[in-house]
């Protein structure tokens, strides 16, 4: 199941009908409910599997994203973030722990499935996050990707997101300022869960 999904996702239409409208920002009611039964229903046992799975089948099915998926179309919608942030989450996770180790060559793959996946975001990283206004927008998902794409990243590649994203960085940060507390805090964490990620602090831009 997770296959046929992974292989068909640009072609999914919480995918397919939720990609941004730039002349309309808000996306329809019946569209933005799909997409929330997705998250809720099919993402949940999709990441229990991918939450046990070894190396060799996360890089698998990355591979067939790349292959198979239009990423830089995927990669601006809640889904198609969500399922990329999945499988970049447990690569670093297996990374991470003790055991088992997964075979050099095994890490070697994954390593250029990451950089093809990084090259083919980099271009689209200033779009991937809600046409709406800042103190409006919902762009966890976002930082949650962002997050896991930067501790994955060489110090090169950090540079690059970075660049990438400064600008919404930085609107977020000054709007944040216009906020009630409460919605500042959460607004500067959500900012937070990438600059952690690359060794930095949302505080170190006042």
């Amino acid at each position: 199941m997770i296959t046929l999904i992974a292989i068909h996702l640009d072609s999914l239409d919480v995918i397919r009908l939720a990609y941004p409208n730039p002349n309309d920002p808000k996306l329809p009611v019946a569209v933005r409910n799909e997409v929330e039964t997705f998250l809720q229903v099919v993402m949940p046992p999709l990441t229990t599997y991918v939450e046990n799975a070894p190396l060799s089948i996360i890089s698998g099915l990355l591979g067939l994203v790349l292959d198979r998926v239009n990423v830089q179309m995927i990669i601006r919608t809640k889904i198609g973030v969500s399922m990329l942030t999945m499988l970049i989450s447990r690569a670093e996770l297996i990374k991470t722990a003790a055991a088992p180790q997964s075979i050099e060559d095994e890490w070697n793959q994954w390593n250029q499935l990451y950089g093809r996946l990084f090259d083919l975001a980099e271009p689209m990283l200033p779009f991937i996050f809600s046409t709406e206004s800042v103190n409006n927008s919902e762009d966890v998902h976002v930082w949650h990707f962002l997050a896991a794409m930067g501790v994955g990243a060489s110090p090169e590649q950090q540079q690059r997101l970075v660049i990438g994203v400064k600008d919404r960085v930085m609107e977020t940060v000054g709007v944040s300022k216009t906020l009630p507390p409460n919605m500042a805090s959460r607004k500067l964490g959500e900012v937070n869960l990438f600059m952690v990620s690359i060794g930095l602090d949302v505080e170190l831009l006042g």
